[in-house]
């Protein structure tokens, strides 16, 4: 695996991460119910975050660069 695909890759996971947890935080917040009960929904939403953008993140990278031309 290159340096790019490499720092897309956690570029991408932790933009996933932070958009996925943030709205699983907030719609949370929004719903009332006491944080523990949300914790592991919140958690769940979080790790596929991670995951989506772990995926995304290198063909995201790879078509910016295509299109930048560098």
């Amino acid at each position: 695996m290159n340096r790019s695909t490499l720092r897309d890759t956690l570029k991408g996971a932790l933009v996933g991460l932070a958009v996925f947890g943030t709205i699983a935080f907030v719609q949370a917040l929004r719903s009332g119910a006491p944080f523990p009960q949300v914790l592991q929904p919140i958690g769940v939403v979080a790790v596929i975050g991670l995951t989506v953008g772990a995926l995304a993140g290198p063909l995201l990278g790879q078509a910016l660069r295509r299109r930048r031309g560098g």
